[in-house]
Parts: C-alpha cells; sequence; structure tokens
C-alpha cells in the first residue's frame, strides 16, 4: 500500500510541474502576400531584424436592446509575424483557432529559428501590451523600443503594437 502512495504522490507532484502551452497554428492563406501598409504595425528593418506585432480591436453596433446592452460588441485580436521588409509570415488568432486556453502562446513555425513564446498579453483596445521570449530576449512593449499605438477610426475601437527582435537572437 505505501508503495502505491508513493506513486501516487510523485505522480501528482510531477503534474504541477506540467504547463499547457497553446501552440497558435499559422492561418496565412496567401503564399505571397504583399507588405504591411500600416506603419503602426510594422515598419521595414534592417537584415535579420523582424517584427512580432499585435491587433485589437472591437465595435459595438447598437442593438436596442436594453436588456442585452453588450449584443452588438464584436471583438477580435491577433499576432503578425513579419520579415524585415514586412511581409507578413504569419498571422495567428488565438480566440479564432479554438485553442484560446491563455499564456504562454507558443509559436513555432520552419522559417523562425527558435520558438517564440507569448508570455503575458492584454487585449484591451485601450490598453494593449504583451511580452514574449524569443532566443536568449525578452521583449515588452514599453521596452526595447516595443510600442503601441490607436489606430481607432469610425466607431471601431483598434490598437496596433509592434517589436523588432532579431532573427537569429541576440548576440551572446
Amino acid at each position: 500500500m505505501a508503495r502505491y502512495i508513493k506513486v501516487l504522490a510523485t505522480a501528482l507532484a510531477l503534474t504541477g510541474l506540467a504547463t499547457a502551452d497553446c501552440q497558435l497554428s499559422n492561418q496565412l492563406t496567401d503564399s505571397n502576400p504583399p507588405p504591411e501598409p500600416k506603419a503602426e504595425l510594422c515598419q521595414p528593418q534592417g537584415e535579420g531584424q523582424w517584427t512580432f506585432s499585435m491587433d485589437v480591436h472591437g465595435v459595438d453596433v447598437p442593438t436596442f436592446d436594453s436588456g442585452a446592452v453588450w449584443a452588438g460588441l464584436v471583438q477580435g485580436n491577433s499576432f503578425m509575424v513579419y520579415d524585415n521588409a514586412c511581409v507578413p509570415k504569419g498571422v495567428y488568432s488565438p480566440g479564432a483557432q479554438g485553442n484560446d486556453c491563455g499564456v504562454p502562446f507558443v509559436i513555432k513555425e520552419n522559417f523562425l529559428p527558435f520558438v517564440l513564446t507569448v508570455k503575458s498579453v492584454n487585449f484591451d483596445t485601450g490598453a494593449p501590451r504583451f511580452q514574449f521570449a524569443y532566443a536568449n530576449g525578452l521583449f515588452t512593449i514599453g521596452d526595447n523600443q516595443c510600442t503601441c499605438q490607436d489606430v481607432s477610426h469610425d466607431l471601431e475601437a483598434e490598437s496596433a503594437c509592434k517589436c523588432a527582435f532579431p532573427l537569429q537572437g541576440e548576440p551572446a
């Protein structure tokens, strides 16, 4: 009996060490997309400098139903990876992929030599932010020249965030 309790205790201890990372899948279907026109999401960089971006948006269409004030609210968010010429290489939308299980979000792609891991994120259009790890670097909105801007227009609230990162990782 003591042997079974020891095995059960070990198994329970190991489950606490496991993490449930959400692996995101690339939803980009165009094999030759044009460069990103919004400078708020990407600006061309030097060779080897890529950009990780996030777009969050929401619009509330009036429903004139006092019992369901937010029934017309439509929100969305997505992450993008751009090469140094701002050509999109990957588009990822956690909520649309049925795996919006929370952070960390993991992006593994053949075009990325290292795994990109979104460590924290706030999808609020009023105060968006993210932090991601790539190779030996940690990139955070507000640091490393990573920025977010309000790009709202008409009835749509929208924010665009971007952060350049070295494709081959930081020098050791």
